[in-house]
């Protein structure tokens, strides 16, 4: 029925917004009925579940010319809607429940008279399902379904073609999936298969608009890696055969997925028009209501019975083929059947299971099961020469399957290993009962258990040593090794002097006197001929010079200091501790001291060295120190000519001197440096006159400090 536009915006005011996500698809057809008269058909498909609107009513068709202006608006009713039935495209997998569309189809008829360029016809909804994964946005992304009426000067009459099924709304994931997507043209025109960009439409603001938004109208955009190369990713993309409408590929990914596909008309080679349907896909993981599975021993031992398990789903009734080819009747119906083999080897077990619903989804499994003879296990074990490591080895009769499980016990309540082959280091000695399990997990009868015992023996190790008598070329070198006691041992030193053939031993210890001092590399070594075993020591041996040491005492001018120095042979060469007694209760352990006393006298002075090689001496001595002489200065003289006291001499044991003497007024009489020149009490070749004079005197003596001295002179004549 068809409505003017102000009805149209009345109505635009009555109805709600309502967000929604729930567009599943659609596509808008067209019939020429005459005299401009064209029977309009669009076709809705809805979400049962997502989204709550139901269909339009009405739905707006906006019609607009070819410069994109609205012409008139066509409100079409709701008639009535449909469930579509959950089809997947294989007859062996259900359909899933979750998800459910609806469809609906709204049928009107228009007039529209010629004009240039023809018309243009859309249909707008938001918005689509917001768990689509191939395009951006989903829940905010609406549609339109459009088509073309050519202008008349191409064709009077013309239809645009109709696609012949829609296609199931779900499909499986990684299996090859091929639809008949043709269309039928009303009028016979040749067709152009392709896949399209689906058009964006309604915003969540204005999810149904009436009239719809004038074109051109905005394409949905691609969530990458998805394009309109490839709308569902997989092995094989999406395509269709451009000239028969086969579509095809082999889906990857699990989800829905939004596809666009358009036919294109032509007449005489002239397009006309195109339909373009906007769909969407659910690719789903698919499982056959029949699976036939069967569960056969690898291998059997010991018996040539075989039982089989059957885990088979959606199967009415089942036929066993065990394989063997001597006899026909290896054949069961039963579900858990056992067969008794003629004789060892490998049979090839068919199982089909057949449909309880659809003979066309019967599944067949194959198996294989190799009948054995009894389980063998052969063990062998190795000790390596020398050390307490073990090497075993094991040979099962089913070694090529890859399915013994190997239980080592090595006996010593600590080593276990599930290697076929395991090395195991014993951390003792002694006899151990190894214990070895193997056995198949999943054959029955498959296991065997050995033990059987191994002896370890010590690992082979070297120990040498040896010392040096103090102060003396006399060494003592010992040997010895850990097979002492249980095998046989040849030794032999060589002590490292070249200047003798003869400076070797064949015993574990031995004695050798170096003629020498130096440094030798001492060579012991050490092997068995069963198990043969040996190894090498290598030491380094030192004989020092003998032993003997110097020493030196000197005074210190001048003062109660004496300089110790002492030294010995060993000097340089081992560490020596020096230990002196000063004799006044004073010590000093420095090699080269030097020592105050408090004044003269007689000291017991004591040395001891000890050195780390265990050389020892001592030294003991007596030291004398005389009392020091003090500088003197006489406080009178009587220079008269008597040659009794006539000079003034500075008296005292001192090395450098200087003596100035003045007179009472300041002025000075006399100079000297000299400690053998004295004043004689004459000034300028004059004798003075008595009386008392001041002097002043420096003096020094070896490494002690210059002392200075003044005092007064009486002159008496």
């Amino acid at each position: 029925m068809k409505k003017v536009l102000f009805i149209i915006i009345f109505i635009a005011v009555l109805v709600p917004i309502t967000k929604a996500t729930h567009i599943v698809g659609g596509e808008l057809n067209y019939l020429y009925l005459g005299n401009n008269n064209y029977e309009i058909r669009l076709t809705v498909y809805r979400d049962c579940f997502n989204g709550v609107p139901q269909f339009d009513d009405p739905a707006a068709l906006g019609v607009f010319n070819s410069s994109n202006v609205l012409v008139q608006t066509i409100l079409m009713d709701f008639i009535s809607l449909d469930t579509l039935p959950t089809t997947i495209n294989s007859p062996c997998v259900i359909p899933p429940t979750n998800v459910c569309y609806e469809v609906t189809t709204y049928i009107d008829t228009i007039n529209l008279p010629p004009i240039p360029g023809g018309y243009q016809l859309a249909y707008q909804r938001c918005c689509r399902n917001q768990t689509i994964l191939n395009i951006i946005g989903p829940n905010t992304t609406g549609a339109t379904y459009y088509a073309t009426v050519p202008d008349t000067v191409l064709e009077v009459v013309n239809s645009n073609p109709v696609f012949s099924g829609w296609p199931p709304p779900f499909i499986c994931s990684s299996i090859p999936f091929s639809f008949d997507h043709s269309a039928i043209d009303p009028e016979g025109d040749s067709l152009y298969y392709e896949l399209f960009q689906p058009f964006d439409g309604a915003a969540q603001t204005n999810p149904m608009p009436q009239p719809p938004f004038n074109p051109p109208y905005p394409v949905v955009t691609w969530n990458p890696p998805y394009s309109t190369a490839d709308m569902l990713g997989g092995a094989v993309p999406l395509t269709i055969n451009p000239n028969t409408g086969l579509l095809t590929a082999t889906p990857g990914p699990l989800g829905q997925f939004v596809v666009g596909i358009k036919v294109s008309e032509y007449r005489n080679g002239v397009f006309l028009s195109e339909t373009k349907r906007d769909f969407q896909f659910n690719v789903v993981p698919c499982v056959n209501l029949t699976v036939a599975a069967l569960q056969a021993p690898n291998f059997s031992c010991e018996s040539y019975t075989a039982s089989f398990s059957n885990s088979s789903t959606g199967a009415g009734t089942f036929l066993w083929d065990f394989g063997d080819l001597t006899t026909n009747t290896d054949t069961s119906s039963l579900f858990t059947p056992s067969y008794t083999y003629p004789d060892t080897g490998t049979y090839t077990v068919t199982l089909i299971a057949f449909s309880s619903f659809n003979p066309s989804c019967n599944d067949t499994s194959i198996a294989t099961v190799t009948i054995l003879p009894a389980f063998e296990l052969n063990t062998t074990a190795l000790n390596q020469p020398c050390t307490q490591d073990a090497l075993f080895s094991s040979v099962s009769s089913l070694d090529s399957t890859g399915t013994v499980i190997f239980d080592w016990d090595f006996g010593d309540n600590i080593g276990t290993s599930n290697l076929q082959n395991p090395n195991y280091i014993y951390p003792d000695t002694g006899t151990f009962n190894v214990t070895l399990i193997a056995y198949s997990p999943v054959n029955d009868g498959c296991n065997d258990t050995i033990t059987f015992p191994i002896t370890i023996f010590p690992e082979f190790t070297l120990n040498s040593s040896y010392t040096v008598n103090p102060c003396s070329p006399d060494a003592v070198f010992t040997g010895s090794s850990s097979f002492d006691g249980i095998f046989p041992v040849d030794y032999f030193w060589d002590f490292g002097d070249q200047n003798f053939l003869s400076d070797t031993a064949n015993t574990s210890n031995a004695n050798y006197s170096y003629p020498n001092p130096g440094t030798y590399n001492t060579t012991f070594i050490a092997v068995t001929d069963s198990p043969a075993c040996g190894d090498t020591a290598q030491l380094q041996v030192t004989i020092y010079p003998d032993f003997s040491f110097t020493h030196s005492i000197q005074n210190i001018r001048c003062t109660y200091g004496v300089d110790f120095i002492a030294s010995s042979t060993l000097d340089g060469l081992v560490s020596a501790n020096y230990n002196w007694n000063f004799g006044d209760g004073a010590t000093s352990i420095s090699q080269v001291d030097s020592h105050f006393y408090a004044g003269g006298g007689s000291y017991n002075v004591t040395l001891t060295i000890n050195t780390a090689n265990g050389c020892n001496d001592t030294y003991t001595t007596i030291i004398e120190k005389e009392a020091l002489s003090e500088v003197f200065v006489p406080n009178a003289f009587t220079p008269n000519g008597d040659n009794e006291n006539d000079i003034l001499y500075v008296r005292g044991g001192i090395d450098a001197m200087s003596i100035k003497i003045y007179n009472r007024w300041g002025e000075k009489v006399f100079e000297s440096d000299d400690q053998s020149i004295g004043w004689d009490g004459t000034f300028n070749g004059a004798p003075v006159d008595p009386g008392v004079f001041v002097y002043h005197l420096s003096t020094h003596c070896a490494e002690t400090p210059e002392s200075f001295k003044k005092g007064n002179i009486t002159l008496i004549r």
